[in-house]
């Protein structure tokens, strides 16, 4: 089902959150190979042989529908063609990337082989950690391999997943050792035939770089990946034994999420260097498994659409979309929950990937930068009401202050450019998240009521 039937230049009437650059508008057409490791150049859709109105319509929609997307950054043949940031998420502001973390992990394990402190794909968990004691080591156990752990096929009793509620993560984030947790899970069937999603199987990966390079796997990152690529603003979260989070974890830029696909996209060439090998992309990027979410199949840590293109893709909505036979990269940074988490993808179908019309520049189209420039007129400013939950008299957010007229009546101040979340409990008339992730809320409680 198409998620607007009517695109008459509703963009024109109204008022959305998003900032977006205005040299997204600028028709520079690309003359010459760069690379962004300085900044990326932008240009204009037509410049790269993309229509601007299904991107209007594509951003219409989302004001439309509510979807709390906070970026969409979009690459065509290598320039910056759309950045867009919704308020108060700002232009070089770093993001959680949850799950998208999984698949940088699986780049570094690429690099990791490519620089020799890893064999292959092939070793066995017993030959990447030489000096754990593992428990419940039976035959099983003991032909778990690299691979098996990359496509998410450990055969390990992770317990895990959404459908289990992540029981399986719970119990691990309770323990003092990640890595030995998971590596002492018993079996449940034999590795490599079976998918299960297990965010401890993603943690061994980033244990076996730092137990093979010596190296935290943040340093191992910035040595290998994020310095060459230009990636500076960088924070990991870290597991009690002091291993860089696996599977989630890494807050990146936008942009910088951009540079990981670009590179992807260019087969691992950045600058005059070959930063990961082309064989590791061919191999992390192709479908090994059915990975019985939303019709795709699984790589290395990565999502494979039949369609032709891949994706790293994280919790509340996050994603960077690699289309190779478009030569575009999409990012999106959202906090969404509930069943339009990974709307993402139904955008970049129904808008992104129609909007490609050549290979060539198309002429430039006056009466599309007219309505560019009208619709950038009307988003530009933050909503004058501030952000609304339940009621304005309930709680207005509203330039670091959040205001309650409603009895009984408050107000406080809240970090700027937090941002605005879904309730979570009945009670709750306000939540919120930081720049730095922290959720915040507001509650109000009459007697006898107590929070679980």
């Amino acid at each position: 089902m198409k998620l607007l039937q009517n695109r008459k230049y509703i963009a024109l009437y109204i008022l959305t959150v998003l900032i977006i650059s205005a040299s997204f508008y600028s028709y520079a057409p690309a003359s010459a190979i760069y690379y962004p490791t300085n900044g990326w150049q932008r240009s204009a859709p037509e410049a790269q042989g993309m229509h601007s109105q299904p991107i209007l319509d594509m951003m219409a929609t989302i004001q439309k529908n509510g979807y709390n997307i906070q970026s969409v950054s979009i690459v065509r043949n290598g320039y910056l063609v759309l950045d867009v940031y919704t308020y108060p998420f700002k232009d070089g502001q770093k993001h959680d990337m949850y799950s998208v973390t999984k698949s940088v992990t699986s780049a570094l394990i690429g690099i990791a082989i490519d620089k020799g402190y890893i064999k292959d794909v092939n070793q066995t968990i017993t030959e990447l950690f030489p000096n754990k004691n593992i428990s419940n080591l039976d035959e099983l156990k003991k032909t778990l391999t690299l691979k098996d752990l990359l496509m998410m096929a450990s055969g390990l009793n992770c317990n895990d997943a959404s459908a289990n509620r992540w029981a399986g993560t719970i119990a691990m984030k309770k323990s003092k050792d990640w890595t030995q947790y998971t590596l002492n899970l018993p079996m449940a069937q034999a590795p490599g035939e079976y998918f299960h999603y297990c965010n401890g199987v993603s943690h061994l990966l980033s244990a076996i770089i730092q137990e093979s390079s010596g190296m935290q796997t943040i340093d191992f990152a910035k040595k290998y990946l994020f310095a060459p690529l230009g990636i500076k603003d960088i924070e990991w979260a870290e597991s009690p034994e002091g291993i860089n989070n696996g599977f989630s974890g890494l807050r990146l830029q936008p942009q910088d999420m951009a540079k990981i696909g670009l590179l992807f996209l260019n087969q691992g060439k950045w600058e005059n260097k070959q930063i990961m090998s082309a064989e590791w992309i061919k191999a992390s990027t192709r479908p090994y498994i059915d990975g019985r979410w939303n019709g795709e199949d699984y790589g290395y840590q990565w999502w494979i659409n039949p369609a032709g293109y891949y994706s790293a893709v994280g919790m509340y909505g996050q994603a960077i979309y690699v289309i190779p036979d478009k030569n575009l990269v999409a990012v999106f940074t959202s906090h969404i929950l509930g069943k339009d988490m990974y709307i993402s993808g139904t955008l970049l179908k129904e808008f992104i990937i129609p909007a490609i019309a050549s290979s060539a520049s198309l002429p430039p189209d006056p009466q599309a930068k007219a309505r560019l420039d009208d619709f950038l007129a009307g988003i530009a400013k933050a909503p004058t009401q501030g952000m609304i939950w339940l009621s304005e008299n309930q709680g207005v957010a509203k330039d670091g202050i959040f205001k309650r007229t409603g009895a009984p009546s408050f107000q406080f101040t809240y970090p700027v450019g937090s941002t605005k979340a879904t309730l979570g409990l009945p009670s709750q008339i306000m939540r919120m998240k930081t720049p730095e992730g922290i959720i915040f809320t507001a509650t109000i409680m009459t007697s006898g009521q107590f929070l679980l």
